[in-house]
């Protein structure tokens, strides 16, 4: 991507245009030209974390001769509810529970219904399912602050976990 600006207009292309035309006349094969003798340069979008930081918008870095964006810090802790961020979580964690216990529930209904006894390996897995759904719940209730819980994430896979940075 390439951008140049317009007295202040700055406008991005996605590829260069094969024919420009300005002040100098139109110029054929406009890709193959030196293009930054006609004020378009290289657009480099910098890394940055999408949890904490945001893109301002874009600007010319006349050092690099480039077009970038700056980074700019967000402010975390008053633009969210920690409460409401971590009932989210806590909601996603017991959602994921459900799902994955949804496949036994016929299990746990005939039981109810019928006094069909439950299998032992159905009762270790929901019991394994629930228990780690109570400790999810316990990391969350002790995150202190909106960045934590913002980056927590969660598995009920062991060789999928991901624990907080």
């Amino acid at each position: 991507m390439v951008a140049k600006d317009f007295n202040g207009n700055i406008k991005t292309y996605r590829r260069l245009p094969n024919v420009w035309e300005d002040d100098k006349g139109l110029h054929l094969n406009f890709r193959k030209s030196n293009y930054n003798n006609y004020g378009f340069y290289d657009v480099v979008r910098p890394a940055y974390d999408s949890i904490t930081q945001r893109l301002g918008s874009i600007e010319f870095d006349s050092s690099k001769k480039i077009f970038t964006y700056p980074i700019i810090d967000i402010d975390l802790e008053s633009n969210n509810d920690i409460d409401e961020l971590k009932s989210s979580k806590r909601r996603e964690v017991n959602e994921k529970a459900g799902v994955l216990l949804k496949d036994t529930d016929w299990y746990v209904i005939r039981k109810a219904e019928r006094g069909v006894d439950i299998p032992a390996e159905v009762i270790e897995e929901r019991s394994s399912i629930v228990s780690k759904a109570d400790s999810l719940i316990v990391e969350i209730n002790e995150l202190t602050t909106v960045e934590s819980v913002l980056r927590y994430s969660f598995s009920y896979n062991p060789e999928e976990e991901n624990p907080i940075e």
